[in-house]
């Protein structure tokens, strides 16, 4: 499975193995000394066949890790040892695996022929040069044949030759080349993975003296790592907070601490603008151990809204694992002084927050992204980024063998692929709404019949839709629903939808309510003269033309029997005759009763013309995009 060169998302039921991969890629290359134990480690059904395979050292490979070799490394390998040459390739690979028992082999080859001739030419015209290269399959050869020839001490050839053997790495298996290259130029660039999970949580208080026992011990807890990373974050240090500087000195270093802290933290989380971080520092005696025993770091978050400041620890569980979160990655790589590029592993990373937190968390994770890999799990939509679905791989279960890691979704079942689904839902929702100008209307029928109508009317140059966008809902009572979710959203929103014998409750609650003004709520009747009690769109058009447009989209289900407008019956609009009809002549068209109005209106279209119409028919349109045109 390839995994994304920035960001990879990881989703699937619970159970699936998602927490398992990430267990199983930290201890396979880990920032520290965390190891895989095969009693804990190995699957619990088959430890008891593995046992004694693994006590004669018959190991079970864990995890096999393949990485790319990026252009500028192969680029700086093939100056300083080939001289230009291109012998590795960018884009070229090795392979690292891991087995239960925690040895390791590397896979690294190139073309040892291309390697010969590079570091060949780069010896220039040296005398007996071509003698020891000739027919050589491998450098530990021609190194044979240097020495063989017992040349002065300081002649290049020699040289050369006790240049390479001082190269030579004693584990097996590596050709002196390949050993070279490794031990130089790939494992001080292999990248180390580091796990995130929710015991790293900062605590609200905390205790200098022990902390620095602790770190004198090298007994750090995951909190204190996260501490240590929030001093980071702050610019300060243990040593320094600790340091007797006056009561001046020590306020003076407090509050730009917590300034520094607020820009960084409140850059990313916006839920709540109306915050800063406060730092006190203090002993007290009558506190239980260890804060009875000097200096404690009180954190404090101050409401400017309230004017009031609270524990760090009273805060949300969202604002408390965001922050957490944010001051231990702020600086992993220098406090835990490795020059390693780091693959982060996030496992569910952001469950207490609320989605548009979630949306803050996930810029922080593309922030992070340009200095770190991350691969995280999760099951929230909102933890999905809708625009780039091709990092996404699906992780599921199988009986048969185990869990499997995908990038294929259509082969993917809909449980494991919910969290996409509404990931991409949410954003066609929002994509929608792209215009200030926004027209709700019930249905697709709708939506087509008034497009057509508009750009017809807008090409003989008489109002149209203009910049507005028609939003098909899904039904009356969707529509309501619609207004209620986004009329808050600085959009300028008008219904039109079809008029029935009686108002229809919601809508006029809504208005009562203020969310949508009344002028803004259209129905289909105000177009018509006389206006009747009931109406919908295809009420507007042509009677013969839509019942034309019946018989031929359901030619074949109708089997050769045709509707003509004498059949009819009295009802204000022509849909309900129709499906009225139908059930007089026990026709089934859809399970429900009725038929498809979409499938009648597409074909009609084509013989929706400014010659086919009378002009009253054309008239009614033009007052009905002149209103759009005034309530928006």
């Amino acid at each position: 499975m390839a995994l994304d060169a920035e960001v990879t998302t990881l989703v699937g039921k619970n159970e699936s193995g998602k927490t398992a991969f990430l267990e199983a890629l930290h201890k396979a290359l880990p920032l520290g000394d965390i190891k895989y134990n095969y009693v804990a480690d190995y699957p619990r059904k088959d430890l008891v066949r593995y046992r004694p395979l693994h006590e004669t050292k018959d190991y079970q490979k864990t995890v096999e890790l393949t990485f790319r070799i990026e252009k500028a490394l192969a680029d700086k390998i093939n100056k300083e040892v080939f001289g230009g040459a291109e012998v590795v390739a960018a884009g070229s690979t090795f392979t690292r695996e891991t087995t239960i028992a925690n040895t390791n082999s590397i896979g690294f080859q190139f073309n040892q022929q291309a390697a010969l001739a590079a570091l060949q030419e780069s010896l220039g015209d040296l005398e007996h040069k071509e003698e020891v290269f000739d027919g050589a399959k491998a450098l530990a050869d021609v190194l044979t044949r240097i020495e063989g020839l017992n040349l002065a001490a300081d002649s290049k050839l020699a040289n050369f030759a006790t240049q390479w053997r001082g190269r030579a790495i004693k584990e097996n298996g590596w050709e002196l080349v390949e050993g070279h290259i490794w031990e130089i130029y790939l494992s001080p660039a292999m990248p180390r993975f580091l796990y995130f999970a929710d015991y790293n949580l900062l605590e609200g208080k905390i205790n200098l003296p022990a902390l620095q026992q602790r770190v004198g011990a090298k007994q750090l807890t995951d909190a204190d790592e996260t501490a240590q990373g929030l001093l980071q974050l702050a610019g300060t240090t243990l040593a320094e907070l600790m340091s007797e500087q006056g009561y001046e000195n020590a306020k003076a270093k407090l509050e730009a601490i917590g300034l520094n802290i607020t820009q960084k933290v409140f850059e990313f989380w916006k839920q709540n603008q109306d915050l800063d971080v406060e730092f006190d520092l203090k002993g007290d005696p009558r506190d239980v151990a260890p804060y009875h025993n000097g200096l404690n770091l009180y954190i404090r978050i101050k409401n400017r809204r309230h004017g009031v400041t609270v524990p760090f620890d009273q805060r949300s569980k969202g604002f408390i694992w965001f922050f957490s979160f944010l001051v231990w990655f702020d600086a992993v790589q220098t406090r835990a002084a490795t020059t390693m590029p780091l693959v982060l592993l996030l496992d569910e990373p952001g469950l207490n927050l609320h989605a548009l937190a979630q949306a803050d968390l996930l810029a922080y994770i593309r922030d992070l992204s340009k200095q770190h890999q991350v691969i995280y799990t999760t099951h929230s939509p909102f933890m999905v980024d809708s625009a780039r679905l091709h990092d996404v791989r699906v992780v599921e279960d199988n009986v048969k063998n185990g869990s499997k890691i995908t990038g294929d979704l259509a082969g993917s079942s809909d449980e494991s692929v919910f969290p996409l689904q509404a990931a991409l839902g949410y954003s066609i929702a929002q994509s929608l709404f792209i215009a200030k100008k926004n027209i709700l209307v019930e249905g697709p029928a709708d939506l087509i019949l008034l497009q057509h109508m508009g750009a017809m009317l807008e090409a003989d140059g008489k109002p149209g839709l203009g910049d507005a966008i028609l939003v098909p809902v899904g039904g009356l009572d969707k529509l309501a629903t619609f207004v209620a979710l986004l009329g808050s959203n600085k959009l300028r929103l008008a219904v039109l939808h079809d008029r029935a014998s009686s108002p229809h409750q919601r809508l006029e609650d809504l208005v009562r309510q203020k969310l949508i003004e009344r002028k803004r709520v259209l129905d289909f009747s105000m177009f018509l003269d006389p206006q009747p009690s009931e109406a919908d769109i295809e009420d507007l058009l042509p009677t013969d033309t839509y019942i034309a447009a019946f018989n031929w989209a359901y030619a074949k289900e109708l089997n050769g029997l045709v509707l003509t407008a004498a059949e009819l019956g009295a009802h204000p609009r022509v849909i309900e005759r129709i499906n009225q009809w139908l059930k007089t002549k026990g026709i089934v068209l859809l399970k429900d009763g009725g038929f498809n109005h979409y499938r009648v209106a597409q074909a009609m279209l084509p013989t929706l013309t400014v010659a086919a119409l009378q002009s009253t028919e054309l008239a009614r349109f033009e007052r009905l995009f002149a209103k759009i045109g005034e309530v928006l």
